[in-house]
């Protein structure tokens, strides 16, 4: 860690756990999405936008209910959705608050930044599943997922990368 750690970094780490969480989250509504198409659910482009609009507003506990309700899905995967899950929430709803006392001192803000890195790793491992599940879906329409974000950036190697990070090597399927 750094000789001090100041409120803006605990704040910039939790900024980019945000953003791993709102990457997963918006997968894990596309893979549902697209799971609507392959289940005849939504057959127009209405019906996908209706789908997108109604599923957008659930929670994250609400999108992985059915994941967790599934028997297809190992006990392995549905404990580590539920880490998800919990975590998810805790960052979002009682992060800060939990923590008042800890961002008061170095020591604090420095176990703060460490807790959030902690939770980055298992958001980020999350993120990653629901992208392999999304490009299986993708490969399941003829599309590769892959070969699109490569394409996208050989187009603009040139560039600035955007505030934060990897969106661009995201973009394809945003």
């Amino acid at each position: 860690m750094k000789a001090t750690t100041g409120i803006e970094d605990v704040f910039a780490a939790y900024g980019d756990v945000a953003y791993h969480v709102q990457l997963m989250e918006y997968d894990l509504v596309t893979i549902w999405m697209l799971d609507s198409v392959t289940q005849g659910v939504s057959l127009t482009k209405r019906d996908l936008l209706r789908f997108q609009e109604d599923w957008g507003k659930r929670t994250f506990g609400q999108l992985l209910k059915a994941l967790q309700k599934s028997d297809l899905i190992s006990a392995e995967i549905k404990d580590f959705l539920e880490q998800l899950r919990v975590t998810r929430n805790r960052l979002m709803h009682g992060f800060f608050l939990d923590g008042a006392t800890d961002l008061q001192t170095n020591d604090g803000r420095e176990n703060v930044e460490a807790e959030l890195q902690r939770m980055k790793a298992l958001l980020e491992k999350g993120q990653q599943l629901f992208e392999d599940v999304l490009d299986t879906y993708l490969k399941d329409f003829g599309i590769d997922a892959d070969t699109i974000r490569r394409e996208v950036l050989e187009k603009h190697e040139d560039a600035e990368p955007p505030a934060g990070g990897d969106a661009l090597a995201r973009a394809p399927h945003l």
